[in-house]
């Protein structure tokens, strides 16, 4: 069905049926839930509102990686590809938060009330009504790997390598939405856009060799608890 993006202009869910969307989106933490409320309802007042947009940056940053990377990776048994994991999930929180750092920092509500609108596009409600944080993604690519969760769920082998590359592209997604999509909201300079370009590059560079490296050695235990905690991120 279509996700429900909630409009804030009066205050109720409106369901979007000018096309079904299907979108990925884990379920936020209270306080980050809370930072993109407050956002919505502070979008037009005249306190400085950078700070506001600052702190909800940094957590989508921290609960989009425990979501999507520790999650699973700590249903896995001790193993070389569990430490992978790891490393990737701990390299990435620290590039993108130093990141963040650089490019956020005091700035006028108009340019904020980019990023506030930004982080309202970024929030849906799945079918039982729970809200989510995401991105709406190609309906094949949700398809494919959706279909994939159902394999490894009945117990059928999958194909690997192209298991691994779906999981590339849900990643330049990812990190498209969150880190360039984000970035075009902060009124940057070319240096800093830059940077950003850079650190959006790293970031996918490396979760590229991560996957690599990990998807051809996965057990059917690993796949299943992947399967398991991401089936539900991804709704069509």
């Amino acid at each position: 069905g279509c996700p429900a993006q909630f409009d804030w202009r009066d205050n109720k869910i409106k369901n979007i049926e000018v096309e079904t969307m299907p979108f990925f989106g884990f379920i936020p933490s209270e306080a980050l839930l809370e930072s993109i409320q407050t956002g919505h309802q502070k979008k037009n007042s005249s306190e400085p509102l950078y700070p506001l947009r600052d702190k909800t940056a940094l957590l989508i940053n921290d609960e989009i990686i425990d979501a999507t990377i520790l999650g699973p990776v700590h249903l896995f048994p001790a193993s070389d590809k569990r430490d992978t994991a790891e490393k990737l999930a701990g390299y990435v929180k620290s590039t993108v938060a130093v990141l963040l750092k650089q490019l956020l920092g005091k700035s006028s509500n108009d340019v904020v009330q980019q990023s506030i609108e930004f982080s309202e596009k970024s929030l849906f409600q799945d079918a039982s009504g729970a809200y989510r944080v995401g991105e709406t993604l190609d309906a094949t690519l949700v398809t494919n790997l959706k279909s994939t969760y159902q394999d490894i769920k009945a117990g059928n082998d999958i194909d690997k390598t192209a298991f691994a590359t779906l999981y590339k592209q849900f990643a330049e997604a990812t990190v498209r939405h969150f880190m360039n999509d984000f970035n075009k909201t902060l009124d940057l300079g070319l240096i800093k856009r830059k940077a950003a370009d850079l650190g959006s590059m790293a970031v996918i560079k490396a979760i590229h060799i991560a996957i690599d490296k990990i998807f051809p050695n996965l057990t059917k235990e690993e796949l299943g608890a992947l399967a398991e905690a991401h089936d539900p991120m991804f709704n069509l």
